[in-house]
């Protein structure tokens, strides 16, 4: 049974992960214009490529990773037209049921005509039903600790310890400006900052970053792999509840401590391994850093322990996604 994945993004690592086990094939459209007036074209070019991916493939099933809503759309689109024996299983990523996505017209109404709707931890059930998603077709998988097996990873030495890793998107629930105030209070930890950087415009202030601050900027999977095995510590922060961060995930399947935001989930799903920092609070997110390496190989082992445990419980959850494809 042919399976394709299509995300509109450059990369994403879980979809990457559940690549072996579910057997699809994954596309990923990367292309997009630096500004963001000019996206609802970038929108129709990448529309244009999916649907000549669909109608040269011909799928049995669609995956398709959300958001932006607008590929589901595409997705049904053609379902009715082209394919209507075609199984929809629609990959939500939290703001999936936040505006603007929710809101795009039909989103709901298509989300229910979806053969699976998987959100990636129990906290998003609750949006989910509150903007009208049936039960019947929504389903917890969470996403598995990253896979290290495909990474060609070289000895070179990238920054002199103690360094961590913080990767960023530079989004609004990102607490940029608290990570820069806690490393002008640990000098003597470097702080390395992948991500885009132009992204933080009009959101984030980057006019005074401090020298132990490295912006990195958005790296190739093969870079980024090799800065995830070289740190000492990982680093990931957001301001919002429910949020998973799948470079939490990344560092599990890496084997690295980690310092976390202390939000009610991320407690919940990365119980081992990681001490937990108040986001917005500069001087606990120093101090997190800074035990983070006095229990640095305490944390490495139960972060291996923490793998081991969550791979199972994935398997058990995508066992019962296998299930609800076959009724």
């Amino acid at each position: 049974m042919k399976q394709l994945f299509i995300a509109w993004v450059p990369f994403q690592r879980r979809p990457l992960s559940m690549q072996s086990y579910f057997g699809y094939e994954i596309e990923f459209l990367s292309f997009a214009f630096n500004t963001r007036l000019l996206r609802p074209l970038e929108y129709l070019l990448k529309a244009w490529k999916t649907l000549n991916l669909f109608i040269r493939q011909q799928p049995h099933v669609i995956w398709v990773q959300l958001p932006p809503t607008p590929l589901l759309h595409l997705a049904h689109l053609y379902k009715v037209f082209l394919n209507q024996k075609v199984i929809i299983i629609a990959d939500c990523h939290n703001p999936t049921f936040l505006s603007p996505w929710i809101n795009f017209p039909g989103t709901v109404s298509l989300l229910n005509r979806c053969d699976l709707v998987l959100i990636h931890n129990h906290a998003v059930k609750e949006p989910a039903f509150i903007n009208g998603v049936k039960n019947q077709v929504l389903y917890v998988l969470e996403t598995l600790p990253a896979s290290t097996e495909d990474s060609k990873i070289s000895n070179q030495k990238l920054f002199s310890y103690p360094w961590i890793l913080c990767p960023c998107s530079f989004d609004q629930d990102e607490s940029i400006e608290a990570i820069l105030d806690a490393a002008r209070l640990a000098p003597e930890i470097t702080f390395v900052l992948t991500g885009k950087v132009s992204r933080a415009k009009g959101i984030h202030d980057l006019s005074n970053v401090p020298p132990n601050i490295n912006l990195v900027g958005f790296l190739p999977t093969a870079e980024f792999n090799h800065l995830l095995y070289s740190t000492d510590i990982v680093l990931a922060l957001t301001k919002l509840e429910g949020i998973q961060l799948s470079v939490a995930n990344e560092a599990v399947g890496f084997g690295k401590p980690m310092v976390l935001a202390n939000t009610k989930i991320l407690k919940e799903l990365f119980y081992k391994g990681a001490i937990y920092v108040n986001a917005l609070d500069p001087y606990s997110i120093a101090q997190g850093c800074r035990e983070a390496f006095l229990k640095k190989n305490e944390l490495t082992n139960e972060v291996q322990e923490l793998a081991l445990e969550r791979k199972q419980k994935w398997l058990a959850q995508a066992s019962q996604i296998d299930k609800a494809l076959l009724v």
